[in-house]
């Protein structure tokens, strides 16, 4: 018999293929990563899942940390486990066989009846094929549930679980009726199971304060992913009968017509639960392989909702509590999107007396309700605009205005002229710090002397992770660290990285708060501004009086362990 014919193998059974491999004395290391040995294309398997090492004149298996764990005849590994002939591996969905022909029984000692390799590891493809996607169905509920409920208990405790959510849809009417009393698992029909899997994706981004659920169609199903504290998180995979379940029940909640499959589809929905409702707004965009379905949630107990809270400096609080008051003057928020800007206006708006005050919004779309505020949407498709909107609103006796964005010249305009003829005025725009935002308005094409008059205080914000108290890990700052926080927190010792844990889903990083910059406009910059500005002008002007930079704050928080020093570079790390 051939040397190799008695080399120890491996079969790596996908839902699409069978192949073998040969173990010829060196580890075999397994995961999604391209430097591992053997790459497996599965969501639900970590960078560097597993290897199989050998041991002695023997094998065994080991898992290195992986995200959902490696099983060995369907038993968790936690250490080092010997491999005998026939021991079946799992990895999400691939199952990786052992075979090792000299712990086989020699043919002419076999029973009768025993049966052949061929026989135990079938070469014919169709019909493994077929045998494994009945199994992977008949399993697929256990794997999903499980994997839902493990996100949503690593979360935190929100008052409520998952049968107290009902849903309700854009009219208001609620469709699916909160069943406190349990869910009625195994005996529930198509419809029903794609309902308990919905409520199980709401429940876990309610317990892990997700922003954005992403269902994403694959070949043979879709996989579902959460955008947790900014970063997108692996949740789960289903069968294509499900993800056809979940896309019908949010059509039908949007009340978007179920049969359109090949253009882009707009809509918003609701839960309710615990006294209160939590809305959702719905995209879907065709792709590859079906319609892409994200839902970004607009849940108000993830966001601070008054001016204290969120995390200002005291003097930073006072100057912009003491602007977003007063009679008249413009006030305006800078960052990217996503950064939290009309969080934080809404926040000044709060500090508004509205009954003795007219407040209007407009924006696109409304996030917030704030009662007692009038709020309007702009609507593209009925032909208006920000600055068609604004006209009107100045019609309309206003004391407080928040525009949603300055996206042109008009808009711009109106909301400067609105501001220096007695109305108090919020907007917002996109650049990427202060004294940025002054060049984005002259770049519009405004006039210095208007932005200059205008103008009263420039808020900038980035939002960044917090680091996991549970798991983060204190070290020593490398000397480059030291000198270039050294300018804005002097000498420190340590500094803290992240790890990774149940509690941050292996993140390193839970929750997450802003970084502020604030810019007084003054009289000198004002002239400044008129003259012809310049960043270097501008900011030397600014750090005459108080002015921190938001790379400045961040050093701060990575001084007092808050978050780390590799964060502050992503988000606010000077160019």
């Amino acid at each position: 018999m051939c040397v190799d014919d008695q080399m120890p193998q491996i079969e790596v059974v996908t839902r699409r293929s069978t192949k073998r491999f040969k173990l010829a004395g060196k580890p075999i290391t397994i995961g999604r990563s391209d430097d591992n040995t053997l790459v497996l294309k599965d969501d639900r398997a970590s960078r560097h899942h597993c290897v199989i090492e050998p041991q002695g004149d023997e094998w065994a298996l080991r898992d290195l940390d992986s995200r959902n764990g490696t099983k060995l005849n369907d038993e968790p590994v936690s250490s080092a486990r010997m491999l005998d002939n026939g021991d079946e591996i799992r990895i999400g969905r691939v199952r990786i066989t052992f075979i090792d022909p000299q712990q086989m029984i020699p043919l002419e000692e076999a029973p009768p009846t025993a049966p052949s390799v061929d026989d135990l590891f079938p070469t014919d493809l169709d019909s493994l094929d077929l045998d494994l996607n009945t199994e992977v169905q008949e399993t697929a509920q256990t794997d999903w549930e499980k994997r839902l409920d493990d996100i949503a208990a690593a979360g935190a405790d929100r008052g409520f679980q998952e049968e107290d959510i009902s849903l309700v849809d854009n009219r208001g009417v609620t469709v699916h009726q909160a069943r406190s009393s349990g869910l009625n698992r195994g005996k529930e029909d198509e419809g029903a199971e794609g309902t308990r899997a919905f409520r199980k994706i709401l429940f876990a981004a309610f317990r892990t304060r997700a922003t954005d659920l992403h269902i994403e169609p694959r070949i043979d199903g879709c996989a579902v992913r959460l955008r947790v504290d900014g970063t997108m998180i692996s949740a789960v995979e289903f069968s294509t009968q499900i993800f056809r379940r979940l896309l019908g029940i949010v059509k039908i909640l949007c009340q978007i017509e179920t049969s359109q499959k090949n253009q882009v589809q707009d809509g918003h929905f609701s839960v309710s639960v615990v006294g209160r409702r939590v809305d959702y707004r719905v995209s879907l965009t065709p792709s590859v392989h079906g319609q892409k379905l994200v839902i970004r949630v607009l849940d108000s107990s993830n966001s601070p909702s008054r001016l204290h809270e969120l995390g200002l400096k005291p003097w930073m609080y006072e100057k912009l509590r003491t602007i977003a008051t007063r009679d008249a003057g413009l006030l305006l928020a800078c960052g990217p999107t996503g950064s939290g800007k009309t969080t934080s206006l809404y926040s000044c708006l709060r500090e508004i007396n509205v009954e003795q005050r007219n407040a209007i919004t407009i924006e696109d779309p409304v996030e917030y309700y704030l009662e007692g505020c009038t709020q309007i949407p702009v609507d593209h498709d009925q032909g208006t605009t920000f600055h068609s909107v604004l006209r009107s609103v100045l019609r309309q006796d206003p004391d407080v205005i928040f525009v949603g964005e300055i996206r042109d010249i008009e808009t711009a305009t109106v909301a400067m002229q609105a501001s220096m003829t007695g109305h108090l005025v919020y907007t917002t725009v996109h650049a990427k710090d202060t004294i940025g935002s002054v060049f984005r308005l002259l770049d519009l094409g405004i006039d210095a002397p208007l932005v200059a008059n205008a103008l009263n205080l420039v808020v900038a914000q980035r939002l960044v992770r917090l680091l996991c108290s549970s798991c983060r890990k204190a070290v020593a700052p490398t000397p480059s660290q030291t000198l270039r926080m050294g300018r804005s927190v002097g000498g420190i010792d340590q500094i803290h990285v992240p790890q990774g844990c149940a509690r941050c889903l292996k993140t390193g990083y839970h929750g997450r708060r802003a970084l502020f910059e604030l810019l007084e406009v003054t009289d000198s910059i004002r002239d400044l501004i008129m003259k012809g500005p310049s960043i270097k002008g501008i900011r030397d002007l600014a750090r005459q009086g108080l002015f921190t930079s938001l790379e400045e704050f961040g050093f701060e928080l990575v001084a007092e362990g808050s978050t780390s020093y590799s964060e502050i570079e992503r988000v606010a790390g000077s160019e």
